[in-house]
């Protein structure tokens, strides 16, 4: 099933940072929030249509434990003509100086470590020789996502959240209990945002919603309507052939070795089902903390850092083919956490020319 989701007022995701009553006065809110919100929104919302089985909520007979959230984007334009977005990938940066293509995201380039004593455990990294800045807060519309996962391209044009996405602080106070006056020390401030022109796409199972309604979103819970649409995203290409390939993370990602999977050894080294596979060299964000608050146990749920959307990371087959691989990650959720939310939605794609060639040295 595919639910649009389209906030009707502000919104607030919370950062990991803890916000203390009387302490703290400034709570920042992210962007995008992360899939345990959005699967906490649908499981709220199942309960708020039948209250009378909220009791059985996180019990061996919880009516949303087969809820899986199979896949979540975004939708940037008009209801029926807007186009699916994802992350822009971390192996993509801006060049800083790019007169020419200013708003171009390029591609790194791989290089070997030869001639460098480091304890850098894999035999790669992503470089470029010239300045570059980071791919930040952009988003890449499905078909040149497309061209990417193809290794068609070495530049990419992506849609920058900042036209989409505007900030609005909110200033609050706290209340006396007694006399309900303006309590001291407890002025505070909120980093609300609204979004323009997006939607939220949420494809999941084994929950049935009301075809469509209103929901509570994000920290304050507040308002979005949503609406059941037909069909489910048109699938991505993935590699048909050869034995190397990336590895994208459309969705925040936990695995239990960091910044990388815990199936891999500190060599880069490990199995998967079928597959041995090497870690060539990765592209992967600042950890994104992801934690949450059970209201039913009325406690925090246990803090986590996820790697963030957009990661890459670039593998070469050992043993098993390219169609274990496809079969193993490719539109599936990977993360070794929490993997039910829609954590770790995974893409496969080919290695653009340029850099398969050095991989391969054929292009020395």
């Amino acid at each position: 099933m595919k639910l649009r989701i389209d906030p009707l007022d502000t919104l607030f995701f919370r950062d990991g940072r803890p916000f203390t009553r009387g302490e703290d006065d400034w709570a920042a809110s992210i962007f995008p929030p992360s899939p345990g919100v959005i699967y906490g929104a649908l499981r709220s919302l199942y309960f708020a249509n039948l209250l009378e089985e909220l009791e059985l909520a996180l019990t061996d007979a919880d009516p949303t434990a087969a809820l899986r959230i199979k896949a979540l984007y975004w939708q940037i334009g008009a209801e029926d003509e807007g186009e699916p977005c994802f992350p822009l990938p971390l192996d993509c940066v801006r060049l800083k100086n790019n007169r020419r293509e200013p708003g171009g995201f390029h591609l790194l380039t791989i290089s070997t470590l030869a001639g460098l004593a480091t304890n850098y455990p894999l035999d790669f990294v992503l470089k470029s020789e010239e300045e570059v800045a980071g791919p930040g807060n952009h988003l890449l519309d499905r078909e040149s996502l497309v061209d990417y996962l193809e290794g068609k391209k070495e530049i990419f044009f992506a849609h920058d959240l900042a036209d989409h996405l505007y900030w609005e602080p909110k200033v609050g106070i706290g209340r006396d209990a007694i006399t309900h006056a303006a309590a001291e020390h407890l002025l505070y401030r909120v980093q609300m945002l609204r979004l323009k022109d997006m939607s939220l796409i949420v494809e999941y199972e084994g929950l049935q919603l009301p075809e469509q309604g209103f929901l509570r979103l994000g920290g304050e819970g507040r308002a979005a309507s949503f609406t059941h649409v037909a069909g489910e995203m048109e699938g991505l290409p993935a590699p048909a052939t050869g034995r190397y390939f990336k590895l994208y993370l459309a969705t925040p990602a936990f695995f239990n070795g960091g910044w990388r999977p815990g199936w891999l050894d500190h060599r880069g080294e490990g199995t998967y089902g079928p597959l041995k596979l090497k870690l060539l060299t990765a592209a992967v964000g600042k950890p994104v903390p992801s934690g949450g608050f059970d209201i039913k146990i009325r406690q925090p749920k246990p803090m986590r850092r996820a790697v963030p959307g957009g990661s890459v990371y670039y593998f070469a087959i050992l043993q098993g083919t390219i169609a274990d691989a496809v079969a193993a990650f490719h539109g599936r959720c990977i993360s070794e956490y929490r993997q039910q939310e829609g954590f770790g939605l995974a893409f496969t794609g080919c290695l653009d020319p340029e850099n398969l060639s050095i991989i391969t040295g054929e292009g020395n």
